[in-house]
């Protein structure tokens, strides 16, 4: 159970860039598609 409290510190760290980059992409894919419809 020791090796668990040793690696549960990085799970909140891996997820804060999983769900940015989710973020970004939501915001990013309107104006994406925008910009394709235009051309």
């Amino acid at each position: 159970m020791e090796h668990t409290y040793q690696y549960a510190w990085i799970i909140p760290f891996a997820l804060l860039p999983v769900t940015m980059s989710i973020g970004l992409g939501l915001l990013l894919v309107p104006t994406a598609t925008k910009n394709l419809r235009r051309m």
